[in-house]
């Protein structure tokens, strides 16, 4: 794939300023503590550095495949009718790629969720990754060609992303709401 010089610098000064902005965040966030209202904000600012550098890494690593079922030189989907006419049966590839980068993504919001019990702990990364992920696959170089191609690896990628995000961050809501009650039962019995 052909891609602009310029494309590439620009992607590459986005995403090491987010990860310097999440490294100084998290930190800083290690230092005061989470209670205070700095702390929390600093590791807000980490987990959003942190989703823009996971989606960068699961955006490069998207296209590696592994192929299931099928034979011959060349695999193709399942069903494609070119597959049998180049001397091979149909199977999978499997886009372990996006996987890898969906367990990563997965692994940040838990852990951004479980630390500050906010849907926001889960939102500000899922922002920074979805900024990444969108700025590769609509991004375009000198010769049209975009960066991060419109396969069926980058659609499980950023369609999963997008399913795991919301399904972590209604998780977090849930437990938000659980330490509320659990406080105001508190209140109560005192």
């Amino acid at each position: 794939m052909d891609v602009s010089g310029a494309a590439e610098v620009g992607v590459s000064v986005v995403v090491v300023l987010a990860g310097l902005v999440g490294l100084i965040g998290l930190v800083g966030a290690a230092w005061l503590g989470t209670e205070s209202p700095r702390g929390r904000a600093l590791v807000l600012s980490g987990l959003g550095g942190a989703g823009a550098v996971v989606g960068l890494i699961g955006s490069m690593i998207q296209g590696y495949t592994v192929r299931v079922g099928g034979s011959g030189p060349r695999l193709l989907d399942a069903g494609d009718p070119t597959s049998a006419s180049q001397g091979g049966s149909g199977g999978f590839a499997f886009p372990l790629g996006s996987l890898i980068g969906l367990v990563l993504f997965t692994a940040l919001l838990v852990v951004g969720g479980a630390l500050l019990r906010a849907p926001r702990a889960v939102g500000i990364p899922t922002a920074g990754w979805l900024l990444v992920v969108a700025v590769l696959m609509f991004g375009v170089g000198n010769s049209g060609t975009v960066i991060l191609a419109n396969t069926s690896s980058a659609q499980i990628f950023v369609y999963g992303g997008l399913v795991i995000a919301f399904g972590i961050a209604v998780l977090v809501y849930q437990w938000q709401l659980t330490d509320r009650l659990a406080d105001k039962a508190a209140s109560r019995s005192r």
